[in-house]
């Protein structure tokens, strides 16, 4: 059986409605960590640009450190796969 693979799609909106229903970053983070390793087409600026205009460059720098990072999921990581 080959490996099972999941998409994540219309990330843009996903994460603006998050943002008006009021996620904290770290929910922003899953959404954004899922997105990166999705093969959907993704428009990085608006999602940045959401990001920055609800908290701030460092809110984004914050959301991109825990979605690479991982530790938006306990337990899982973006460099070893285990997403």
């Amino acid at each position: 059986m080959g490996e099972m693979t999941f998409e994540i799609t219309h990330v843009e909106q996903i994460i603006e409605n998050e943002i008006r229903q009021g996620a904290i970053q770290k929910v922003i983070a899953q959404t954004y960590a899922l997105a990166i390793k999705s093969s959907y087409p993704t428009d990085w600026q608006r999602v940045n640009q959401a990001i920055i205009d609800r908290w701030s460059m460092a809110g984004l720098e914050r959301i991109k450190k825990l979605a690479w990072s991982g530790k938006a999921f306990p337990g899982a990581s973006l460099e070893n796969d285990t997403l």
